[in-house]
């Protein structure tokens, strides 16, 4: 189950990932160098606001999970509708203040040019209403995947997150600018939450609209507040730098640094989709008090994922520079180039502590994870403020690699062997260590390859063909282990058969 569940999570993903960049040169195209950077800081700022989250969907799957394991309706029920609620006061309170300060966004913290001032306020108080949808239909998401049915939720964002990037380029190139792409976008999220709304009727979970009871309010609650730390770094991490970056350099300057930026996240942020199905796991395990199956089944996740995370990271640095200019042009492989690589690795360090926060959460100790996230957070923060101050937006891109990988050890070392009932040496053997050091090895291998291959296209698919094939066979021969292997084989025959 965890493994049909972590694909079809990947799915749900991939499918929009690859839409997204194929459409990026389109909306480029379409809406100018600074258009696209102000659609950026829009989707930035009502990111942003999100700060206001406490992070309740985190609790509600836990909870809604144990309480489904167990077969307690009556908790399950009352757990969603204080979620339900707490997102519905929350969109409309978030909404209220965008679409109020829109103007002293605007005014005060970007550097917008005259013709398109009163254009990106309008998009900025659109973009309120997407703030409100945004929250409601995130936490809808939560109760198929708290029931583990990821095969109806990577359906849905498959689905609408491929038609939200299609609705933004049709507007752009009707010629409806940045207002028309963050219309189109508000009405693909509406029908999305009408449509998460019939998907949870059709699960038949007898979920009548109750009162939820002082101990379930305050269960979910406590256990968020804590989680809340890690959804506050979170923000951050992912629309802070773009928000220093559009202030301190401007829109165009954003623009260089988006795209790679988008492309390293897209393409790193798969491997969190299939971990993350981890979580409602490990919390329904932890309900049923058999958390010693969740041993052989974190190592052998934190292996898999670290290698596939390093895999794409050497794909990006093979082919990263050709892939940006047949992709966006080669106006954005000097600047973007360099970034790509640093904030690949950044996102590297960042994935090693996914699946341990999970874990952690999972099992009841929110505190750690959100305290180490917040001090990550706010490091990062600053480091990005002085990168970008002293190095522009490869300085940017350099300080999320340096607060990475500083907090990110610290962490790792911290919780192994004390809230996660593994230790660090047993982790650094026979899960993330040895993918690391194989990985590594392996596109060190690579790395004369690449210079030495003519430069052009040809080059390039050669040099990561063979980049595929030596990394796959290293992970079937040095990462899989042999009971996993031999399934693989054997499926191999029956299939040939």
């Amino acid at each position: 189950m965890l493994l049909r569940n972590s694909l079809w999570n990947l799915s749900g993903s991939a499918v929009p990932m690859i839409v997204a960049l194929a459409t990026v040169p389109l909306l480029i195209g379409a809406l100018g160098v600074e258009g696209f950077g102000i659609v950026t800081m829009v989707t930035s700022v009502v990111g942003y606001f999100g700060v206001l989250d406490i992070n309740l969907t985190s609790g509600a799957i836990k909870y809604l999970a144990e309480h489904h394991a167990s077969g307690d309706r009556r908790r399950f029920a009352e757990t969603f509708w204080f979620g339900a609620m707490f997102y519905g006061a929350l969109g409309l309170l978030g909404a209220t203040a965008i679409f109020f300060f829109a103007e002293t966004l605007v005014g005060r913290f970007f550097e917008v040019s005259d013709a398109l001032r009163d254009e990106t306020v309008f998009a900025f108080q659109l973009g309120a209403l997407g703030f409100a949808l945004t929250q409601v239909q995130s936490y809808l998401l939560v109760v198929p995947q708290a029931l583990q049915r990821y095969d109806r939720s990577a359906q849905s964002e498959a689905f609408f997150g491929v038609v939200v990037n299609l609705a933004s380029v049709a507007a752009a190139m009707a010629g409806a600018g940045v207002v028309g792409v963050i219309v189109a976008r508000l009405c693909v999220s509406a029908a999305n939450v009408l449509y998460l709304c019939w998907m949870i009727r059709s699960f038949k979970l007898d979920m009548a609209p109750c009162r939820p009871r002082k101990d379930v309010r305050a269960a979910l609650t406590s256990f968020s507040a804590y989680a809340y730390l890690s959804k506050i770094a979170s923000t951050l991490h992912q629309h802070a730098d773009k928000l220093i970056v559009g202030a301190i350099a401007g829109p165009v300057a954003l623009t260089f640094y988006t795209v790679p930026v988008t492309l390293a996240g897209r393409i790193l942020g798969l491997t969190y989709r299939l971990s993350s199905v981890i979580y409602p796991r490990a919390s329904a395990l932890a309900g049923a008090g058999r958390i010693a199956e969740l041993h052989p089944v974190y190592l052998g996740v934190m292996r898999y994922v670290t290698y596939i995370n390093l895999a794409a990271l050497g794909i990006i640095v093979l082919a990263g520079d050709e892939f940006l200019r047949r992709w966006v042009g080669d106006e954005f492989v000097q600047q973007g180039y360099p970034v790509l690589v640093l904030m690949t690795l950044a996102l590297l360090c960042d994935s090693l502590t996914n699946i341990p926060s999970l874990v952690n959460d999972a099992l009841g100790h929110p505190r750690v994870t959100g305290r180490f996230a917040l001090a990550s957070g706010l490091c990062g923060v600053l480091m990005v403020y002085l990168g970008t101050t002293f190095g522009g937006i490869v300085g940017a891109a350099a300080g999320h690699l340096t607060s990475s990988l500083v907090l990110g050890s610290i962490f790792l070392v911290f919780v192994h062997g004390r809230t996660v009932p593994v230790a660090f040496g047993e982790t650094l053997r026979s899960g993330f260590g040895r993918s690391l050091a194989v990985g590594f090895l392996v596109i060190c291998v690579l790395l004369p390859v690449k210079w030495l291959a003519p430069d052009s296209l040809f080059g390039t698919v050669a040099v990561v063909s063979a980049a595929v094939l030596t990394l796959g066979l290293a992970g079937l021969f040095f990462i899989i282990g042999g009971d996993e292997r031999a399934a693989m084989m054997a499926m191999a025959r029956r299939l040939r058969s």
